[in-house]
């Protein structure tokens, strides 16, 4: 993987393909990308937690902060 010095983008490098075509090899690999890409945040899309996931900032003390939301909408912050 490498990063972009002006940008810190990460730039995903693949391997080199094998010598002798596999169909279902390839087939394989593509499903474990395609499931491990549905796990990633991406940039310019929305944010869902879910399952106990939190969210969490750092003040520029260092301290951490929960975030949270009532179910009138309410949010509030907690130590962590």
């Amino acid at each position: 993987m490498s990063v972009s010095a002006a940008s810190g983008v990460r730039r995903l490098t693949l391997a080199p393909p094998p010598e002798e075509y596999d169909r279902g090899l390839e087939m394989s690999n593509n499903r474990a990308l395609e499931e491990a890409d549905h796990t990633n945040f991406k940039h310019f899309q929305d944010v869902d937690l879910a399952n106990n996931e939190r969210l969490i900032l750092v003040s520029a003390n260092g301290t951490r902060y929960q975030v949270v939301v009532s179910d009138a909408g309410v949010l509030s912050t907690s130590t962590v």
